[in-house]
């Protein structure tokens, strides 16, 4: 039962993740499900140690590494594939923007995405914390879901000429089971207090109740998804619905041309760029004029929210 219910929990829940990933960690994980000792180390205190985000200097650059699942939990999917915490990431981010010593922020991310609770939230934090030094987030070579979610609140985003960026959206599988335990001879009474409270379980087909509700808080986050991208790359909402994908994929250059990214480069090619103070500060077209003016053009104002 313990197994089940752990299971069932992952499998049903709301994420903001690249579905494709997805379904290969699901097909991967269901082999691990009967392994007592990785659900004993999920309720282990270390646990959630393992979901802390990587992070290293570089002279002065900080350099935050957002990668596997995120979640603000530990999970099956995050001890077997890796996994950051959101608030772990935002509570990092806010540090390296704080700390003295520390000249510019990197967020190097490789991740499809992961559950959405918790993702709004950080977001939030770390937008509210850009604009003291210069803040970059590089897809290296995944930026998706709820990974593109948090990296799109840096001053800019970046491109690795072979990543993916995108999946803007929300992603729900319900698995109708009944079926298959109508075949098996296995007939499951559910006994609930309140008609809809069991709507949602596997042993019947959803209902057009039950289908709505679930829609609706899809829905629901979907919303938050492209208000929050639309802050983090000041942009009217209305340009990510329609140029950002509505979920689909983008290759390095798409992804460019969409708005997703500010330009391509390699993590060694934007650190290297950080590398001198001077080359931060005011020149040509520095990175924050080209950010001034894409909010120009797209007639909303330029500066921290």
């Amino acid at each position: 039962m313990t197994q089940s219910m752990t299971w069932s929990s992952e499998a049903s829940g709301l994420l903001f993740i690249e579905p494709d990933s997805y379904r290969r960690w699901m097909a991967e994980a269901k082999l691990h499900l009967a392994d007592v000792t990785l659900l004993e180390k999920l309720r282990s205190p270390e646990a959630a140690v393992q979901l802390a985000p990587g992070k290293k200097a570089v002279g002065d650059i900080a350099v935050v590494n957002l990668s596997g699942f995120i979640t603000q939990k530990p999970s099956i999917m995050s001890l077997l594939f890796g996994g950051t915490s959101t608030e772990g990431l935002a509570a990092s981010i806010v540090a390296a923007m704080a700390e003295p010593s520390v000249g510019a922020v990197v967020f190097n991310v490789d991740s499809p995405g992961g559950v959405v609770f918790g993702v709004p939230e950080a977001a939030a934090t770390i937008r509210a914390a850009r604009g003291p030094k210069p803040f970059i987030a590089v897809a290296n070579p995944l930026m998706a879901s709820a990974a593109y979610y948090l990296a799109s609140q840096a001053d800019e985003v970046v491109s690795a000429p072979s990543a993916l960026v995108g999946s803007i959206g929300v992603y729900v599988a319900h698995a109708d089971e009944s079926k298959a335990l109508a075949a098996a001879g296995i007939d499951v009474t559910e006994i609930t207090y309140g008609k809809r409270k069991a709507e949602e379980t596997s042993f019947h087909p959803l209902t057009d109740e039950a289908r709505a509700g679930i829609q609706a808080r899809v829905d629901y986050y979907g919303h938050l998804f492209e208000a929050d991208v639309a802050k983090g790359r000041r942009v009217p909402v209305g340009a990510v619905r329609a140029k950002y994908g509505e979920g689909a994929v983008f290759t390095a250059d798409a992804a460019k041309a969409a708005g997703l990214v500010d330009r391509i480069a390699t993590l060694d090619e934007v650190l290297a760029g950080l590398a001198h103070p001077q080359a931060r500060k005011a020149g040509p077209r520095s990175y924050r004029e080209d950010l001034a003016a894409r909010a120009a053009l797209a007639g909303v104002p330029w500066g921290k929210p």
